[in-house]
């Protein structure tokens, strides 16, 4: 399926795919992707990822926090920035996710990267997303 915006087809297909406890997922490849996913990867919320299906697509190994049933570590996501609305923050205007235990994902102009990375570099830039 080709969509408009990648980045929310990516997002919602590995959601999606957690609440039915997958291993895997596969999502469309472009750099936003890949760098979105790279946070994720930083931030212990996947697995790992790869490109498959001669680099059309990527791979998305999915991670669950430990116990006698296993949990999500992505349950729910909050898009800001949409094609048809930019949403644009200030370093001083970002906060924590959730007390801490969720994740916004923001586009600076030094690179696609946590909202906690973003303040303690001082930048701004597009919000993306918030997953927790």
């Amino acid at each position: 399926m080709v969509t408009n915006y990648p980045i929310a087809d990516a997002l919602i297909r590995i959601k999606n795919a957690q609440a039915v406890f997958k291993k895997s997922v596969r999502v469309p490849n472009t750099k936003l992707v890949k760098a979105v996913l790279q946070v994720l990867k930083d931030k212990k919320w996947i697995r790992d990822y790869k490109e498959v299906n001669q680099g059309k697509e990527i791979r998305v190994r999915l991670r669950y926090k430990e116990g006698p049933y296993p949990i999500p570590y992505i349950q729910n996501v909050k898009f800001f920035s949409k094609p048809g609305r930019r949403w644009y923050v200030k370093a001083k205007d970002l906060t924590p996710v959730r007390s801490g235990y969720g994740i916004q994902i923001i586009s600076t102009n030094r690179g696609v990267m946590s909202t906690d990375e973003a303040k303690k570099k001082n930048l701004g830039g597009e919000l993306i997303c918030e997953i927790w």
